[in-house]
């Protein structure tokens, strides 16, 4: 069964959140610091709770709204802090069909909630305990007929035993008579009934931990982390196992097997650090209650094969530590495990951008197949753009008191703004920042290239490639900014650049540091075959002074530039002022005329070239 909705009411921060669903696999409580994301998570966990050092129980003294209490004293007990809705299966109705008959079960769904300083679990009604007594009267062979009058289990019971004539209807009175049908069908889907278990930063691993107190102390009364140590042993399949100093080599394999399967795990997710793997190692330490004797303690080491060092798990650092805790406490839940609600309480608030993106993946590779997973946080990086259904808004509303929201876009703008910052990111990303990133120095670069490639196109060359993104990036100096930006964003960038008699040392440190590899560094002089060069080089000197005229830039003739150098640097030698390199690229795209058409060969030939080269680096 999985959890459709919940509604938690006069808990903490809550006065009544009002009903809000879940979603199937995972579901995301997006809000502000203090807005009450904590308390709806406790009271979830309290429903059906696996033992993980968290408090388990609603207690009034301490979990009733203060300044209701008073007022309300008389009716705490029959106060219900959370109530929620599950979906049965397919093989959960089955699992009471199977035994009660087809029409035992009124619903699909089952609705259960808690009470304050009450242990029990209840139930709305969700059983015909009629319609599941004439199944077994039909079941055991009698024809139900003549007992079609009753109403009630006590009548059916009664009209069984007055049958007389037949033997087996007493035997099925007696039967019904000591049965509690309603009892034995929840028996069956309490069975089946998922449990929560609840993580968060109190659950991070310690370095040592007496293994004695893992074996002994009942799981309730472990402490959070020592409750993450024991999936530890659990892993290791030495829970139970005796410790002692004569069977460490068999307890040490065992661990070394958790291990190396943690460590497995860690490489996988943690794209951090590849070089740290997971030591557990077990020392005895003498017994503070008796003397003599010798008690073993577990240790967890983390070692750095690049600095070939180990530390205690608790020298890393806290988005480490967190991280590795959260992969060993779910080490234990594979697909062979029962069904779990997963709560995590601000995963992942110490941890990197991309590390929260690989927490994000574990989630959804590891847990989100077998285990529905729900987790509070106020992270952008912990939104999935693509799944912004997922997401439930929780806001502090006053005197009203904590709310949930399915109707994310009805919330106030500082609680969806981690929502608005994700949506931001993911349309940076596709919409500026492509997989292939050609970065150039001005918008008259992204026209000229544009243009050319059409041009190139029409005369049944090689154009510039689509899958390119031509990026300005605001010139030369730029670049390096640019290209450590996105170096760290899995894409592929090339550089076009103008080389000037100087060159640019930035950039060429780029590729003296292997932040981008010297092949894509695109010089136009490869192109032109001189020592400097602009991309209005790669045109013949006619058609470009013929741009400029048109474009009002002012009138030139060849013989009145030098013959030397790039020819916009001629060209202001000649006005004796610099010119808005764009004036010319902004005419050619607004006012073409048959100025495309009159491109020269040459003048083709070397775009062409340029684009067989970039497109080389696709």
């Amino acid at each position: 069964m999985h959890l459709l909705s919940a509604r938690v009411a006069t808990f903490k921060s809550a006065t009544d959140s009002t009903e809000f669903t879940l979603n199937g696999d995972v579901t995301a409580l997006v809000g502000k610091n203090e807005s009450g994301k904590t308390a709806v998570l406790e009271a979830l966990y309290r429903l059906n709770p696996l033992s993980s050092g968290h408090i388990t129980t609603f207690e009034d003294l301490r979990d009733y709204p203060r300044r209701y209490r008073s007022r309300d004293k008389d009716k705490i007990a029959t106060t219900q802090p959370v109530k929620m809705t599950f979906q049965l299966d397919a093989d959960d109705v089955t699992a009471v069909t199977k035994v009660l008959g087809p029409e035992a079960l009124t619903s699909d769904q089952i609705t259960l909630y808690r009470k304050y300083n009450d242990p029990k679990l209840y139930r709305i009604a969700f059983f015909d305990e009629l319609a599941a007594a004439r199944h077994l009267v039909a079941k055991a062979g009698l024809d139900p007929s003549p007992y079609a009058a009753a109403t009630t289990i006590t009548e059916l019971v009664d009209a069984l035993r007055a049958d007389t004539a037949a033997e087996a209807a007493v035997t099925v009175a007696d039967n019904l008579g000591g049965r509690t049908l309603e009892e034995e069908a929840w028996g069956l889907i309490e069975a089946r009934m998922p449990q929560f278990q609840y993580f968060d930063e109190y659950n991070v691993l310690p370095g040592s931990v007496s293994i004695n107190r893992l074996q002994q102390v009942p799981e309730r009364d472990l402490r959070p982390e020592e409750r993450t140590a024991l999936s530890l042993l659990r892993l290791a399949g030495v829970d139970t196992a005796e410790f002692t100093e004569e069977s460490y080599e068999s307890r040490k394999a065992a661990l070394e097997a958790a291990a190396n399967e943690l460590t497995d795990q860690l490489l996988e997710y943690w794209t951090q650090n590849p070089d740290l793997t997971v030591e557990l190692d077990i020392e005895f330490r003498p017994n503070p209650q008796n003397p003599p004797h010798r008690e073993p303690w577990l240790h967890v080491r983390i070692k750095n094969q690049r600095h070939r060092v180990t530390l205690p798990v608790e020298g890393r650092s806290k988005g480490f530590l967190w991280f590795f805790s959260f992969l060993a406490a779910f080490s234990e839940f594979g697909s062979g495990t029962a069904r779990r609600i997963i709560l995590l309480d601000e995963p992942g608030l110490n941890l990197h951008a991309k590390a929260q993106d690989d927490l994000l993946r574990y989630i959804e590779d590891r847990l989100a197949p077998h285990h529905q997973v729900i987790y509070t946080t106020h992270s952008l990086f912990m939104i999935q753009k693509n799944k912004l259904d997922r997401c439930r808004t929780v806001e502090d509303a006053g005197d009203e008191g904590t709310k949930v929201s399915d109707n994310v876009w009805a919330a106030r703008a500082d609680t969806v703004f981690p929502l608005l910052g994700a949506i931001g990111v993911d349309m940076t990303q596709t919409l500026v920042i492509s997989p292939h990133q050609l970065l150039v120095e001005g918008p008259s670069d992204v026209v000229y290239l544009t243009v050319m490639s059409e041009v190139v196109r029409q005369a049944g060359g090689t154009p510039l490639a689509p899958q390119w993104t031509i990026t300005p990036v605001g010139g030369l100096d730029k670049v390096p900014a640019f290209v450590s930006l996105l170096g760290g964003s899995n894409l592929n960038v090339a550089v076009l650049m103008d080389v000037a008699a100087n060159g640019n040392q930035r950039i060429a440190q780029l590729a003296s540091k292997g932040l981008i590899d010297t092949k894509r560094l695109v010089h136009l002089t490869e192109v032109t075959g001189t020592g400097e060069a602009d991309i209005e080089d790669l045109f013949e000197v006619d058609w470009y002074l013929k741009l400029l005229k048109e474009s009002g830039v002012g009138t030139f003739t060849p013989s009145q530039l030098s013959g030397g150098g790039r020819i916009v640097k001629q060209v202001e030698a000649v006005l004796g002022h610099r010119y808005d390199h764009y004036q010319p690229a902004n005419h050619l795209i607004r006012s073409p005329g048959t100025l495309p058409d009159e491109v020269d060969e040459p003048s083709r030939l070397s775009f062409q070239a340029l684009f067989v080269r970039l497109n080389g680096l696709l």
